[in-house]
């Protein structure tokens, strides 16, 4: 009955160490960003997501997802006083994310090992 116990553990284990990998983080000052790069912003418990968006020290601007990249009347602009968070994608390659859930795998088996 306790091997069913730990490998419901290990799956646990391994699931959430590969969603630390994966998703998106959060962003705290101004970085560069890809013009197809989506970012998440969170202003007043509401999503919206912009692309072709630049963050200076005091706003950020973007285009909405689902409007044209060329589309300069779409661009909106947000005090980050009104703000509430910045999220964008991790920039994890595909070796480093197979890495991480073959060491969470194993980690987990090894878990499993525990008498």
């Amino acid at each position: 009955m306790k091997q069913p116990i730990l490998l419901t553990l290990a799956f646990c284990l391994s699931s959430s160490a590969t969603a630390c990998v994966f998703g998106y983080h959060r962003v705290n000052e101004p970085i560069p960003t890809k013009p197809e790069e989506v970012v998440q912003v969170w202003t007043h418990g509401q999503l919206m997501r912009l692309h072709d968006s630049s963050m200076l020290l005091d706003s950020i601007t973007g285009i909405p997802v689902g409007s044209p990249w060329t589309c300069d009347a779409c661009r909106i602009g947000l005090a980050l006083t009104d703000v509430d968070s910045v999220r964008v994608r991790r920039n994890t390659t595909v070796i480093e994310g197979a890495k991480a859930l073959g060491q969470s795998i194993l980690a987990s088996y090894l878990w499993t090992l525990i008498p």
